[in-house]
């Protein structure tokens, strides 16, 4: 079996209009589809209860309209005790990551702010053993969503990093 890149990360919504506003006004994505969630195959897929539909929006950023997307769905009825999201430590995935291009974190975060999203962390530079140092600010989406948004190194900056460390490296 060969598997791809991740294709699209599902996320149920409270209100499926602000989550898009949200990324869309926020984060940039785009919306290239949108559809109702109602037939009986999609509730045994999903295993929803009985009676229960969606309507869903999927999201790109431009890079690939087929890998990385978002797939929002605003399931109704909406479940009677929602889970909150998962954080660091949760078992399960408790947050998405995407590399911010073409701006600073300082930028993004002052934007942000303009828009009234406080940052769930502040801005930090990461080190990590046998990588190049790389900066990061986590944000939460409309339903507490953990969104890691990261800078890496160019791609200059890793081979720098990677030489020197073989040059460290006894022989």
């Amino acid at each position: 079996m060969t598997i791809s890149p991740v294709h699209h990360t599902n996320i149920s919504v409270s209100d499926l209009e602000r989550s898009i506003a949200f990324y869309r006004d926020a984060l940039g994505y785009r919306v290239n589809m949108r559809a109702p969630i109602e037939r009986p195959e999609f509730q045994r897929y999903t295993r929803v209860g009985p009676h229960t539909t969606g309507e869903m929006a999927m999201l790109h950023t431009g890079d690939s309209p087929t890998v990385g997307m978002l797939e929002l769905i605003q399931w109704s009825p909406a479940p009677e005790h929602p889970t909150p999201p998962k954080r660091p430590g949760d078992p399960g995935p408790c947050m998405i990551v995407v590399e911010v291009r073409n701006e600073t974190l300082e930028d993004v975060r002052d934007r942000l702010a303009a828009m009234d999203i406080e940052p769930w962390s502040d801005i930090l530079d990461i080190q990590m053993e046998g990588y190049p140092a790389f900066r990061g600010l986590i944000i939460e989406d409309p339903d507490g969503v953990l969104i890691e948004l990261i800078q890496l190194p160019t791609l200059e900056q890793a081979r720098a990093y990677r030489a020197a460390r073989r040059e460290q490296q006894p022989a």
